[in-house]
């Protein structure tokens, strides 16, 4: 037996500066769909497709997240960049 109601939300975060990402459920019902970046105040601000973007791991100060990233060997590494001031 399924359930009759699949979630759209699969993923929330939030940085520093309150910009809020979501992550969406996909075509298929495990799957994940875009990223979709909103102000604290529920102003939309724009979407990552599925393979553009990944939800960042961790939120730093300024700009800065942190991702998780596993080589061929599945050895993770923390990968860290600055985002735009518009997607902050």
């Amino acid at each position: 037996m399924f359930h009759h109601e699949i979630p759209v939300v699969r993923d929330l975060r939030t940085s520093w500066e309150g910009t809020i990402w979501v992550r969406r459920g996909g075509d298929e019902p495990d799957s994940d769909g875009p990223i979709d970046l909103l102000t604290a105040d529920g102003r939309y601000l724009g979407s990552f497709f599925q393979d553009a973007a990944d939800l960042p791991s961790a939120f730093g100060p300024d700009g800065l997240v942190a991702f998780v990233e596993r080589d061929g060997l599945d050895v993770p590494s923390v990968v860290v960049k600055r985002l735009p001031p518009g997607v902050r």
